[in-house]
């Protein structure tokens, strides 16, 4: 047996499992809460440095010394768009600060960094990067906080997994280019830091930004240190190219459709993405187009959490509505009849000034059209994505993956019907851990790139994936 721990470190919860390479199977496969927002402005999202450690730490730990795992070796991926603020001596200038922050939206001086930055850039932020301007992107929140005073320089920007990797003060300072593209200063064509972007902040703030050198998907980035021996730390990648892989999706052929927290539609290597949709560095070479900041179970929570507060005010305990979504059917949806703006945040595909709901009749405002019509608007986006990407239908297959996904079955055939693509739902196991057996197949020198390795055990929507609880 050669074990390995995998850890998909959230920004809600952290997900973790053991697998065995020679079997391909999965056992304890466990879910924690993520470290606490302890932002003391309301509306920031931040998490402790050391919080964040012991966590990752006491993950290690369980599995290692009370349950009696011992594993070789220690794979992890993490949301993009968080980064730390470290001084030369790689101690933390400030709290971590997650991609739901979007503190670049505060006006300083009579001007917000978000409108600052882009009025400057334009479209070349986009065309350098990748990304949509966004102002929850480091790049945004980074240059806020020099405008703030908040750094010192140099100030070198790190990712969630490298600060991870330095859990026991003994890391190679490496970073993935899933990673250090999320910071917002990559140039995704060139595969390199975009030194006009570094040298606009320091024009700004003053602070010159600094990064760690990139290292290949193989790349060890640091070691736990169990009782008897180092545990290599592979270099950490971004999640959502970890769900896209680890759902099976094919350069050219699959339309990945990722809904968790927030979501994503996306494709592997396609010949003319939209102009709406960013690029990330994928692997083996390839770029991964996507429409991102699609409204999921974010928006889902704020809809689901005004009727909640109802409950509340009238004193009572809420009802189990994430339930009675789980409940609803495709008739229910058939039949819906109202419709929901859900992007009810800045940064969302599609924000136009807040949430909304329309189509409201007498006799229609009811809880369970409210609810089918909710799920109804939700797929409705995909939709939209899909047909940007592929007007033609040349896509073999839609592949479904994330936890909103898992825990309401019904999108899957409720996407089918208004799409018409061939549409696999999320697999049991959660798409991330499924990704990390495949780096780790690759990062032990078991395959040569990723869609030999995705091979080895098969893939979850063929139904003949060897993986096991």
């Amino acid at each position: 047996m050669r074990l390995f721990l995998l850890v998909d470190f959230g920004t809600t919860s952290v997900k973790s499992a053991i697998v065995d390479l020679d079997s391909g199977a999965f056992s304890h496969i466990r879910s924690h809460p993520s470290a606490p927002n302890c932002a003391a402005v309301a509306g920031h999202y931040e998490m402790a440095p050391l919080a964040l450690q012991q966590r990752f730490r006491a993950i290690c730990d369980t599995y290692y010394n009370d349950a009696g795992i011992r594993f070789e070796g220690i794979l992890i991926c993490s949301e993009q768009n968080g980064f730390l603020a470290l001084d030369v001596n790689g101690s933390p200038i400030a709290n971590y600060v997650s991609w739901k922050d979007e503190r670049s939206l505060e006006p300083i001086d009579g001007l917000d960094t978000f409108s600052l930055l882009t009025g400057q850039l334009g479209e070349r932020f986009k065309s350098v990067t990748g990304w949509r301007p966004g102002p929850g992107l480091p790049f945004m929140n980074v240059t806020h906080m020099g405008r703030q005073s908040l750094l010192r320089t140099p100030c070198k920007l790190v990712a969630l997994p490298e600060w991870l990797a330095s859990c026991c003060d003994d890391a190679t300072d490496v970073v993935h280019d899933t990673m250090l593209h999320g910071l917002g200063f990559y140039d995704v064509r060139k595969g390199a830091i975009a030194e006009e972007l570094v040298a606009l902040v320091e024009h700004l703030t003053g602070v010159h930004c600094t990064f760690n050198p990139l290292a290949p998907t193989d790349a060890i980035s640091g070691y736990w240190h169990s009782p008897e021996d180092r545990v290599p730390i592979y270099a950490g990648i971004g999640d959502h190219q970890c769900s896209v892989l680890g759902a099976g999706n094919t350069p050219r052929e699959t339309i990945s459709v990722n809904i968790g927290t927030g979501s994503q539609v996306a494709v592997i290597g396609w010949p003319s993405p939209p102009a709406q949709a960013e690029l990330r560095p994928f692997f083996d070479g390839d770029l991964l187009s996507a429409i991102t900041r699609i409204p999921g179970g974010r928006a889902l929570a704020g809809y689901i959490g005004f009727l909640e507060d109802v409950c509340r005010a009238a004193g009572r305990e809420p009802g189990d509505f994430w339930q009675m979504l789980h409940d609803i059917t495709e008739a229910d949806i058939a039949a819906a009849s109202l419709n929901f703006d859900l992007a009810i945040f800045g940064s969302a595909w599609g924000f136009s000034g807040g949430g909304r709901i329309e189509g409201i009749l007498e006799g229609s405002f009811l809880l369970r059209n409210y609810l089918a019509s909710l799920l109804k608007s939700l797929v409705r986006q995909y939709a939209a994505a899909m047909q940007l990407f592929d007007p033609q239908h040349t896509a073999q297959r839609c592949l479904l993956s994330g936890g909103v996904a898992r825990r309401l079955p019904v999108l899957s055939s409720v996407l089918a019907e208004l799409t018409g693509y061939q549409t696999s739902p999320a697999s049991d196991i959660d798409e991330s851990l499924l990704g990390l057996r495949t780096i780790a197949l690759l990062a032990t020198g078991c395959a040569r790139h990723c869609v030999e390795a995705a091979r080895i055990f098969g893939q979850p929507h063929d139904g003949v994936d060897k993986a096991s609880t």
